[in-house]
């Protein structure tokens, strides 16, 4: 009769007042459900609503237990696939989930069995790879060759760093050797490539320690082939000298791999530490003075300062040793080839041109007239003692400097005679200082000892002071032979209080005859007289004493501000006295 249902099954019965039974009482519908259970032991329909109510309930080991028994029976195993695809999918995160929990009250034979099926019937290669990884961290027994070859082959491997970070983060840590060294070299220039390439990534910050896991895998390379333990686990307290020391005397090896690999993972992380330690500053020929003692760290003929500096010269080292004869130089180069982020060419070239005093090749190009290829330009050309050009490029420098002031370099001049380079932080302060600290020595060097040169000197030299008083003693020490001193632009641009206390020192000495032709003009016109200790002018006298009062008020002001005015003002007579 049309609108009637068919009769429900004896099953279905049963189930259907299981489900109304779990609304109100939990126990009474567990007893229906055992009663079915019990009437129907192999009916599929039955022993998945069972489970479904324990897991719905929350009862962990009740529903491994159901599952468990769908599992063997096996001949519905279709039915299960989207709850198997579920477990796997829970098993892939770190989070703890009721059927993570589940799956670790289950069997391992059939554990074994949900992965399997779950690896079977995956369609896609990544989910593919990614099961079999989960597989095999939970079986490593059943051994990660295949899965190694399968990631490695992969044609999506080059352009979809999920394979990447597959191979090298989640299965290479499965093995414990691989029978093939020619594999096991291929892996490691993955994993070489890959974790440079990460910490590089500003977007990605969830591997722990990323070069202690390349030096992992450096191990079981190393293991295999008997290299030297200490040189294939560096760790984060090892000593860089040390370990460069070991990696030099494998120069002469027949067998250059060690080198080669070990070598290039340290260079690698030496200049990424130098790098990320480097921040905003930029590699610049500095100063040494003879007169003073040379640092206690001595690195070779060059001393390098300033941040980054001990990492700069483990990477620069450590590149010259890995180009020191034709054969590693040729591996090398096919070795950077392979990988994928090459930050070297990023500065590291110029920086190491440079460094070693390849000044052609560290020349910026011509087109090139940012704020640091015009300090890079005044760096060269001053060593090159090309001074008239070092000053166009301060003066071309001087409109793009920095907002951010910063603070006074410490390390400019050091003692000793090697050559000295230094890390200059991209600031306002460190960059006039610098610009200040070289126009001295240009003056110094122009072989133009008049008034007029010593006055911009005593100028320049506020900004660093007292890091010149050394110069500023010798310049005082030849006015009082001289007897006199000229400096129209002396209440301009002199107000530091050290230096004007001193020039008040000498012009009020006893039985000296020192004449300081200091004021302004309009002064000097009033006057009519130089002022000195010998004048007995009263007026004039008084002239001075005001003169130096209005210069002392002053000492306030930003000579930072004075100093980039000074060069910009007076460009005309920096370059008449050269």
């Amino acid at each position: 009769m049309p609108g009637l249902e068919p009769p429900m099954s004896d099953e279905d019965y049963i189930i259907t007042r299981a489900k109304e039974a779990q609304k109100h009482n939990i126990h009474s519908a567990k007893a229906w459900m055992l009663t079915a259970k019990t009437l129907f032991p192999s009916n599929f329909k039955i022993q998945f609503e069972a489970y479904l109510m324990e897991k719905q309930s929350g009862n962990v080991q009740e529903a491994a237990e159901c599952f468990s028994s769908l599992m063997m029976s096996r001949q519905n195993l279709p039915d299960l696939l989207s709850e198997i695809s579920a477990i796997a999918n829970a098993l892939k995160t770190t989070e703890t989930s009721f059927l993570s929990q589940m799956f670790d009250n289950i069997i391992p034979d059939i554990q074994l069995t949900i992965l399997k099926t779950s690896l079977e019937n995956s369609d896609d290669t990544m989910e593919h790879c990614r099961l079999l990884v989960l597989l095999l961290k939970k079986f490593p027994q059943l051994g990660v060759d295949s899965l190694v070859k399968t990631l490695i082959n992969a044609e999506k491997f080059f352009y979809d760093n999920r394979y990447a970070r597959l191979l090298v983060v989640e299965t290479l840590p499965l093995l414990s050797s691989l029978e093939s060294p020619r594999l096991l070299q291929r892996l490691l220039v993955k994993a070489i490539d890959f974790y440079n390439s990460y910490v590089y990534d500003e977007t990605e910050h969830d591997i722990a320690d990323p070069w202690q896991r390349l030096y992992g895998v450096l191990d079981l390379l190393g293991r295999q082939l008997g290299w030297d333990s200490y040189l294939v686990n560096y760790s984060n307290s090892l000593n860089k000298d040390t370990y460069f020391q070991k990696l030099l005397s494998l120069r002469n090896c027949e067998d250059c791999r060690q080198l080669l690999y070990c070598g290039t993972t340290f260079f690698l992380r030496a200049l990424y530490e130098q790098r990320s330690m480097k921040g905003n500053h930029i590699l610049v020929e500095a100063l040494f003075d003879p007169d003073q003692p040379p640092p206690k760290r001595r690195k070779g003929d060059v001393e390098v300062t300033g941040a980054s500096a001990h990492q700069f010269q483990a990477a620069a080292n450590c590149w010259e040793l890995l180009h020191s004869n034709e054969v590693i130089s040729r591996e090398f180069s096919k070795l950077t080839s392979q990988l994928q982020v090459k930050p070297w060419t990023e500065g590291f070239v110029e920086e190491l041109a440079l460094f070693r005093g390849r000044y052609d090749e560290a020349l910026p190009p011509s087109t090139s007239n940012c704020l640091v290829s015009n300090i890079v330009r005044v760096s060269i050309n001053f060593s090159l003692k090309k001074y008239a050009p070092c000053i166009e490029n301060i003066l071309g420098a001087l409109p793009q400097l920095p907002n951010v002031e910063g603070a006074l370099e410490t390390e400019l001049i050091i003692g000793g005679k090697n050559r000295h380079l230094h890390f200059l932080p991209l600031s306002k302060m460190p960059i006039m200082h610098y610009f200040c600290t070289l126009l001295i020595r240009i003056l110094l060097n122009s072989g133009n000892n008049s008034d007029l040169t010593y006055g911009h000197i005593l100028v320049l030299m506020q900004l660093g002071w007292p890091q010149e008083e050394a110069i500023f003693i010798r310049i005082l020490d030849i006015i009082r032979q001289s007897g006199v001193f000229h400096y129209h632009l002396f209440s301009a641009y002199i107000i530091h209080i050290d230096i004007l206390e001193e020039l008040s020192f000498i012009w009020n000495e006893q039985g000296n005859n020192v004449a300081l032709d200091i004021l302004p003009n309009s002064q000097q016109h009033l006057g009519q007289r130089r002022i000195g200790t010998r004048g007995a002018d009263k007026g004039v006298k008084e002239d001075f004493k005001q003169a130096m009062k209005a210069q002392v008020s002053r000492s306030n002001e930003s000579i930072l501000n004075l100093m980039i005015q000074f060069i910009t003002s007076e460009r005309s007579y920096l370059l008449q006295i050269l």
